[in-house]
């Protein structure tokens, strides 16, 4: 049975400039002119323009939620009930979550039970609940969600996200041996959510333009360049020189050869904007060769709200599934990939 996308909708709160984020963070008041500087020069330096965040950036360094409707539990019912009214609850099967980074902490019973059970959602199954698979988690939930339809005929919903400003902690010390690493996390991550409905054949005539999911390739290889360690998010220097080849090699490449398809048979590209170097390694002829093209969408995302996580490159995704154009028969594909290292990759087609 054929399966498809048959809608993507985003969650996101307030989104701030770069600029006013380090003014407002590392003002002069609190880590001095000189440090303020070197620190507009750095976050400048990564490329991002505005961020997506979820703190009450008056609280910090407390760690403190902007508004409860910032929860990941609040998220999550926006999107099931978002897709409930468009293809109706009973039709709703499957439910599934993936995610890194959390406010919420209440685990038991875990977030997916929770969000079934705010949303009244009547399943055939168990919801699904996937943590700690990096930033291609979304892809592991959208094969389970796919292979669902495939069997039962009926619709499932996945909800990706990630909460990133979670993560270690605020340095205003210059001095810290770490205040370096903890302006690249609290600037190079972000927050935000996606949600997919994945529909069967059989409810695919209610909807307009959908996307056929072809093919999903999920691998890994055990790595620690990307970790959490005593409580710190570090990322290892030679991320660029290791990830590519190992995504393009297992993730990417097979599935394109599976299919007898050629990178210039793709139009859409989805890939996790982890940065700017890693994105650029892509077009490497011996990595995989993409054009800047191809690049693009990836890049202004990575502008626009940083690295998301999980849902980064279901960002992308959302962007084109958007757009008003005639696409018609066009390839696309999503490519996640981050620590552990998981990774995936899934071939689509516009119907």
């Amino acid at each position: 049975m054929r399966v498809f996308i048959g809608d993507v909708f985003k969650v996101l709160p307030e989104i701030y400039s770069t600029e006013y984020l380090v003014q407002k963070v590392y003002s002069p008041e609190r880590v001095g002119e000189k440090t303020n500087r070197f620190v507009h020069r750095y976050v400048k330096s990564l490329g991002i323009k505005q961020k997506p965040i979820v703190l009450d950036l008056d609280r910090l360094p407390e760690k403190k939620l902007k508004n409860e409707d910032y929860s990941p539990l609040k998220w999550g019912e926006k999107v099931v009930k978002k897709f409930s009214k468009k293809i109706g609850k009973e039709n709703i099967g499957f439910f599934s979550i993936s995610y890194n980074i959390s406010y919420h902490n209440d685990f038991l019973p875990n977030l997916a039970s929770r969000i079934v059970e705010k949303t009244d959602l009547k399943l055939d199954t168990y919801p699904e609940e996937l943590p700690f698979y990096g930033c291609a988690s979304g892809l592991y939930s959208l094969k389970n969600a796919a292979d669902y339809c495939k069997k039962n005929d009926k619709a499932a919903v996945v909800f990706i996200f990630d909460q990133c400003s979670n993560i270690g902690h605020f340095t205003f010390d210059s001095s810290d041996p770490d205040f370096k690493k903890t302006l690249k996390t609290n600037f190079l991550f972000s927050d935000g959510g996606i949600g997919l409905l994945i529909i069967p054949e059989s409810k695919k005539d209610k909807f307009g333009s959908v996307i056929e999911i072809l093919d999903i390739k999920l691998d890994y290889t055990p790595g620690d360049e990307i970790k959490i360690q005593n409580g710190k998010f570090i990322l290892g220097n030679r991320l660029k020189e290791i990830i590519p080849p190992i995504v393009s090699n297992k993730a990417i490449k097979p599935l394109l050869k599976k299919h007898d398809l050629d990178v210039r048979d793709v139009d859409e590209w989805a890939i996790h904007q982890g940065g700017y170097a890693i994105l650029e390694r892509f077009k490497e002829k011996e990595i995989l060769g993409l054009s800047d093209q191809q690049i693009k969408k990836a890049e202004e995302l990575f502008e626009m709200y940083g690295n998301l996580s999980s849902p980064s490159s279901f960002f992308i995704l959302d962007s084109f599934f958007h757009e008003k154009k005639e696409k018609k028969g066009k390839l696309g594909m999503i490519i996640g990939f981050g620590a552990g290292y998981y990774i995936g990759s899934a071939l689509y087609r516009w119907i």
